[in-house]
């Protein structure tokens, strides 16, 4: 038989004499059959280091601790004001990196050793760090130039197209076309106004009627011209619709038969049948009533064949 299992528990034996206060003397310590945890482990010495170790207060949870804040201190405002001016100054420095330190080390060594030698050392421009920022490459140049004229080109488009879908035209339908020259008569001016109605033809109830002057150039030849004045109302076929009757003039080398000069004054037959109607004319300008002035050879000539010639807005104003 073999001796291993004598040699083992001598071995045991001798353990316990070396270190007798480490080994239990409970024998279930060793039976291996035996659970960890029903073998009482407490002993005189740890009931002692427990009671040392006691904590002498309960603790408290954070809602009963009272919260203690600290008050910065000007000092420490300083203190913090100038650790973030130190950390802007470090940033001008960023511009150096580990590449070019045995450079500027070379350099420094060789102004050392020039001014050892009494030779003077011209100074060097130093770039700060902003215009190192600034400094572009050409490909960053171009490529920035092409974006701009890319959006100067799209805005242009735009704006190009813009103006061909709608019409921008600012200059009003019923501005005055004078001074103008036709066939037969060359109208200079024509003066417009309102005034309160004149002869015994006015529109029964009409307060305000149009008038007009029209004057002939001295260039204008012989002939016959018929004036109509027109509201801003839409008439027959899109037209404006004619407002009172027609007048008709002869004129010879430039002066009317009527009235022996270049000169002629026409007053409309209906008009405005309120105040507040003109003073509803007179507050807007979107909107005027009109006189149009047409030649003709003689006065044999037919209504239709009268040629447009001057026309011109009746000024919202009262004579």
């Amino acid at each position: 038989m073999s001796n291993k299992p004598n040699s083992n528990q001598q071995q045991t034996n001798e353990d316990s004499k070396k270190h007798p206060e480490d080994l239990s003397d409970d024998l279930d310590f060793w039976n291996i059959d035996t659970d960890p945890k029903e073998i009482n482990t407490s002993t005189d010495e740890t009931e002692q280091i427990l009671a040392e170790k006691k904590i002498q207060q309960p603790l408290k949870s954070l809602s009963e601790q009272e919260l203690v804040i600290k008050t910065p201190d000007e000092q420490d405002i300083k203190n913090s004001l100038d650790l973030n001016e130190e950390s802007k100054k470090l940033e001008e420095f960023d511009h150096i990196s580990n590449n070019n330190v045995d450079e500027l080390l070379a350099n420094a060594t060789a102004e050392v050793e020039a001014e050892q030698d009494g030779i003077p050392i011209p100074p060097e421009p130093v770039e700060t760090a902003a215009k190192l920022r600034e400094s572009r490459t050409s490909v960053e140049k171009i490529a920035t130039l092409t974006c701009y004229l890319a959006i100067l080109g799209v805005f242009s488009y735009l704006i190009i197209y813009a103006s061909e879908q709608h019409n921008f035209d600012t200059s009003k339908g019923y501005e005055s076309n004078t001074p103008v020259k036709g066939d037969y008569a060359n109208v200079e001016k024509i003066e417009t106004w309102w005034s309160k109605p004149v002869g015994n033809n006015a529109k029964l109830g009409v307060v305000f009627v149009p008038s007009a002057t029209i004057t002939l150039d001295s260039s204008s030849g012989s002939g016959v011209i018929r004036s109509v004045f027109y509201s801003y109302e839409e008439g027959l076929l899109g037209k404006l619709r004619p407002k009172g009757d027609p007048f008709t003039h002869e004129f010879v080398n430039g002066k009317f038969l009527e009235s022996g000069n270049n000169q002629i004054t026409i007053h409309g037959t209906d008009g405005f049948e309120k105040l507040s109607s003109f003073l509803f004319y007179r507050s807007q300008d979107e909107n005027r009533w009109t006189v149009e002035v047409r030649e003709a050879p003689s006065t044999q000539t037919e209504v239709n064949s009268f040629l447009p010639l001057a026309n011109a807005p009746i000024d919202p104003i009262r004579k």
